[in-house]
């Protein structure tokens, strides 16, 4: 049974790397390489007009509390394993015990290294005694959370398969929305119906371009229902990182970094084209495609670096917001000019 269970966390871990190694590539680690150098040099910078407020209490709560969703029990259990494991409880009980243990462990590490991070702040607040009882607190907690979760799979004399099951199917689910947001998983299921929301402006955008390319990116794109609600989820995480980051610098690196991960939500946007009926019944024109798709991106991110400068004015009011607004519209331009048809691979197939 150890080896049915090894293979399947095998498998899983191949198939998170191909996906998380799709994403980080060598521009966008050293992105975010500089990123998080630049952050926690502010961090540590800003660290002493840090106040211990109740408003500064909260936030670090609430951090921690978010913290605790990161991590649960991996279990590895499929459908398939009521019918034909069943007769094995006992070893199954065995297996689902280690499989508790290894994930606790994992989980106790991930969230004492989370909650590391807002250590500096902690001991500024309430000194080393109190953090110290705080990380352990949380730390407990998660332990307790896994505990229960356990508790639930496993009972005295069976095992709740369709609690493991449902568990087991919503962790994989949270991993896959996870990579959605830096590349495209097949494994993720969408709901295929066209929404209509958004007619009223799929109807206005033919009279700027008349080409099919642009008409059929346009009516892929606002009418699914894959790509608008992470791309509106990550457009106000932006706009709250850019409004309440207190040092101009952090926000405008929060900004950019906002704008380099629109451009991988609009990577599946140009691969899913050629899935298009309409889309193989035209011929095939690669430099059109590939300006269409430009001017698409000029749509979608246009709106977007509008709203993200505009939480930036709001919270920094002082002239040197001015070099972080020129800062980001030239990364914008950047990104859409020369990034995009990198990212997409569009230039490979011009050539051919």
């Amino acid at each position: 049974m150890d080896k049915i269970f090894n293979r399947r966390r095998e498998l899983s871990f191949q198939r998170n790397f191909r996906y998380l190694s799709r994403a980080f590539n060598d521009q966008f680690i050293g992105f975010l390489f500089i990123a998080v150098a630049l952050l926690g040099y502010e961090y540590l910078h800003n660290l002493n007009s840090i106040h211990g407020n109740w408003l500064t209490i909260l936030l670090v709560l609430f951090a921690s509390s978010s913290f605790l969703f990161f991590g649960d029990l991996s279990t590895y259990i499929q459908n398939a394993d009521q019918i034909f494991l069943i007769a094995d409880l006992p070893d199954l009980k065995k297996y689902l015990k280690k499989s508790f243990l290894r994930s606790l462990l994992l989980n106790i590490l991930l969230q004492f290294f989370l909650n590391l991070l807002l250590m500096p702040i902690l001991l500024k607040i309430f000194g080393l005694v109190i953090s110290l009882i705080y990380l352990f607190l949380f730390l407990l907690a998660k332990t307790f959370l896994l505990i229960l979760k356990y508790r639930n799979i496993v009972k005295d004399n069976r095992v709740d398969w369709t609690y493991g099951i449902n568990s087991e199917l919503r962790r994989v689910n949270r991993i896959n929305i996870f990579l959605n947001f830096f590349t495209d998983v097949k494994e993720l299921k969408h709901d295929n119906r066209p929404t209509k929301i958004w007619d009223w402006l799929i109807k206005c955008l033919p009279q700027f371009n008349q080409s099919f390319h642009w008409i059929l990116f346009t009516r892929y794109f606002f009418r699914s229902r894959q790509f608008m609600p992470t791309i509106i989820l990550t457009t106000f995480f932006g706009m709250a990182l850019a409004f309440f980051l207190p040092s101009l610098s952090a926000a405008t690196i929060s900004g950019l970094f906002i704008v380099f991960a629109l451009a991988y939500q609009m990577k599946p946007i140009f691969s899913h084209y050629s899935n298009h009926k309409m889309a193989q019944v035209y011929q095939r024109d690669g430099k059109r495609k590939l300006t269409d798709f430009q001017l698409l991106a000029v749509a979608v991110f246009v709106p977007i670096v509008l709203l993200l400068l505009l939480s930036l004015l709001a919270s920094h009011r002082k002239v040197s917001v001015l070099i972080s607004i020129l800062l980001i519209i030239s990364f914008t331009w950047v990104i859409i000019c020369w990034y995009l048809p990198r990212l997409v691979g569009s230039k490979y197939e011009i050539k051919k």
